[in-house]
């Protein structure tokens, strides 16, 4: 019988206390919980703290705050601090303003495959709604959001009989929500590349890196469900320059990048 591996939850978060305590709620509401809980937070003020410091008061899980100074979006600096301070062998990242199902944890531990790192999906929830969902019954709240209109991406919102699960080569789909990877693939490719800064690509070059290392990617659909509530988009200000860092990493065939996470190991 497969043992499930011991998972962590890295939550990353900026300045979105009022969407963090929704996430937090969902997580203990896991059928399976996770291992430990690690909040990123790159540089939100006292309320994340508080509403963190309330909510791992509750719980017998570890769960951890890594902060770092508001000094611009330093995504991939604080998943880095978040990674090394991991004790588990499998890492699940999910975004702070990103509920996950109640089956959440227990799929990503049932699908986890050595070799492997796992691309799930999320549904997006509208402006109206993401005023209100998740503060209740979320199986209610998802029915009600759909009825309203305020619930995009239908196949990603329900959990499916059986789980589809495919091995892609490619980047589309990408992205660090709903992202699980284990932790010793992580250290071989040195973690997120920190010369990204301002949103954008971070996570596509991660993954070039990861395949090019000879981990496959396995997209998943029907398992794994997440919902994103909305927000204002990030600045996009910086993209033109992380879009050349992932060409570099393309270009090169990269498997490591030289500013990542053994700084912190």
């Amino acid at each position: 019988m497969k043992t499930a591996p011991s998972l962590a939850l890295i939550i990353n978060t900026f300045n979105q206390p009022d969407y963090l305590a929704r996430v937090l709620a969902a997580v203990s509401h896991q059928a399976s919980p996770p291992a430990e809980v690690l909040l990123a937070d790159d540089g939100s003020g006292p309320e994340t703290k508080e509403v963190f410091a309330r909510w791992a008061a509750g719980q017998t899980l570890p769960a951890q705050h890594i902060w770092q100074p508001n000094k611009g979006f330093r995504r991939s600096r604080i998943l880095n601090q978040a990674i090394a301070a991991t004790l588990s062998d499998y890492v699940v990242f999910l975004d702070g303003d990103t509920l996950p199902h109640p089956q959440f944890v227990a799929d990503h531990q049932a699908l986890a495959l050595y070799g492997a790192f796992v691309q799930g999906h999320r549904a997006l929830v509208g402006q109206q709604a993401a005023a209100w969902f998740g503060r209740q019954s979320l199986a209610a709240d998802r029915r009600r959001a759909w009825r309203e209109g305020q619930l995009q991406g239908w196949k990603n919102a329900w959990r499916w009989p059986l789980p589809w699960l495919v091995y892609q080569k490619g980047l589309r789909g990408i992205r660090g929500c709903n992202l699980a990877i284990w932790r010793a693939d992580l250290v071989r490719v040195n973690g997120y590349n920190e010369d990204f800064t301002g949103w954008g690509r971070e996570d596509s070059e991660l993954a070039v890196r990861l395949l090019n290392s000879g981990v496959r990617r396995r997209d998943l659909r029907g398992r794994a469900l997440c919902y994103h509530l909305w927000h204002p988009p990030a600045s996009r200000a910086q993209l033109t320059g992380n879009n050349l860092l992932l060409e570099q990493a393309l270009k090169t065939a990269a498997q490591r990048c030289e500013l990542g996470l053994n700084q912190y190991l």
